[in-house]
């Protein structure tokens, strides 16, 4: 699905992206096969792209300070 070429960029208020090394995603297993990688900017911008979102929220993806550091070095 793309958006109309007219359209102008929307928000999209949640994404996440993460790094299945951290250790810190303790609700992230080999059950959830569909999402059990890392997932990263580079996986994000194609689809932000195809349906014309001009930006995002990051959210955390576990409660950690790690996790948010994590995130603070992806925002940057």
């Amino acid at each position: 699905m793309s958006a109309p070429p007219s359209s102008p960029p929307r928000d999209d208020a949640h994404h996440h992206v993460w790094r299945l090394a951290r250790g810190d995603y303790g609700w992230l297993t080999p059950v959830l096969a569909a999402i059990y990688r890392d997932f990263s900017l580079d996986d994000l911008r194609p689809l932000l792209e195809r349906i014309r979102i001009g930006s995002t929220v990051l959210v955390q993806a576990a409660p950690t300070v790690a996790e948010t550091e994590f995130l603070l070095e992806v925002a940057h």
